[in-house]
């Protein structure tokens, strides 16, 4: 039996190593790197999903739910606040059917008019309560989704408001809400929402100071 107290990690794409216009984030770069690195009295385990939903981290849960971590933490949420032209399934149908060509003009129109969401704010609640309810962690903790810059508005106008909102719903829900408003401009890349070395090292820092460990 394990007698070391587990640390689960839940992520998107956000904490991963990745290429990027400028060089390359290495593993030992990434916050959950560091974490593991710096705490060999805890059981760090993670599971980080590329592009992932609220809903598709949910379906994970059940795979983890029986190490009973002490400590939960996720981070996640940009893939549902980002407003966007069609779902996941009308995407689907056209790559299938190979009409991107077609539908592009229209991105943007759709994108502002429809502002169609992975998970609604009222789904991406009911997901996070359950994933929070299912792990049972004795602390659960959640990083807030970065905050937009007014390049990120132009391109996806309302995206700063739906991260508002989302970033709402995650601190009602989690005992210790990680806040990523000072993260530094030059720790984000140019998609507005991934990050370097410098962001990784500035999330880790803020989480030294909640995280209690």
């Amino acid at each position: 039996m394990n007698s070391r107290p587990i640390l689960l990690i839940f992520t998107d794409s956000v904490a991963l190593p990745r290429k990027h216009d400028s060089g390359m984030i290495l593993w030992n770069e990434t916050y959950i790197a560091k974490i593991k690195a710096s705490y060999p009295e805890y059981e760090v385990i993670n599971m980080s999903f590329g592009g992932a939903s609220i809903k598709d981290l949910r379906t994970q849960v059940n795979y983890y739910k029986i190490l009973n971590p002490d400590i939960v933490l996720l981070q996640c949420g940009i893939v549902d606040a980002s407003p966007r032209a069609y779902g996941r399934i009308e995407m689907e149908i056209i790559k299938k059917m190979r009409i991107f060509r077609l539908t592009k003009p229209f991105v943007s129109f759709l994108r502002k008019y429809r502002s169609h969401h992975y998970a609604s704010p009222k789904e991406f609640e009911q997901k996070l309560v359950e994933f929070k309810t299912a792990l049972n962690p004795k602390r659960f903790l959640a990083i807030s989704i970065i905050p937009a810059s007014k390049e990120y508005e132009a391109i996806l106008p309302g995206v700063t408001k739906s991260i508002f909102t989302y970033n709402a719903i995650l601190k009602k829900h989690t005992d210790d809400f990680i806040v990523l408003d000072q993260i530094p401009r030059e720790g984000i890349l140019k998609d507005h929402h991934h990050i370097n070395a410098i962001g990784q090292n500035y999330i880790f820092e803020q989480l030294q100071k909640k995280i209690g460990i």
